[in-house]
């Protein structure tokens, strides 16, 4: 798929990701990631592929402070009981204006996006081992490979 056909994802396609842990990380997802970051992200991970999702600000509508720290606290707590391992992310604008809290998840893409999908969340980030991907949760937009263009 082109640039010009690509589906509208408002922000998502400029986000960054900031992995916490002792050696952090950030991911820029408006550059193709490079060789170095894709090592540094599967040696952070148990397996090759993994998502991220968050829980907060459902359907891209703003919540107060205190609501996005419960639906961030309740996704983890139900991602810890699933016993899959997991890191925490923080999602954010490239000026670091606005960021989620989500979390890096390894398991199948389906099961992540129904995750999000009980969480109302327009879609996911997953990372095929190579690329980022934007895959719809409960978006009708088609996912499209990172970077755009």
């Amino acid at each position: 798929m082109g640039s010009s056909e690509a589906p509208d994802w408002g922000n998502f396609p400029s986000t960054v990701l900031h992995f916490a842990g002792p050696n952090p990380l950030s991911i820029d997802l408006r550059v193709k990631v490079s060789r170095d970051e894709i090592r540094a992200l599967t040696r952070r991970a148990s397996d090759q592929t993994f998502g991220v999702v968050t829980a907060q600000n459902p359907m891209g509508v703003a919540q107060a402070t205190g609501r996005n720290e419960e639906l961030a606290a309740e996704l983890r707590r139900e991602v810890s009981a699933r016993v899959v391992p997991f890191a925490p992310v923080n999602a954010c604008s490239p000026d670091g204006s606005h960021c989620e809290r989500s979390l890096a998840v390894a398991m199948p893409c389906v099961g992540l996006i129904e995750l999000a999908c009980r969480y109302q969340q327009l879609a996911i980030f997953w990372f095929d081992g190579r690329s980022f991907w934007i895959v719809p949760a409960m978006s009708a937009n088609d996912r499209v490979r990172l970077p755009l263009g």
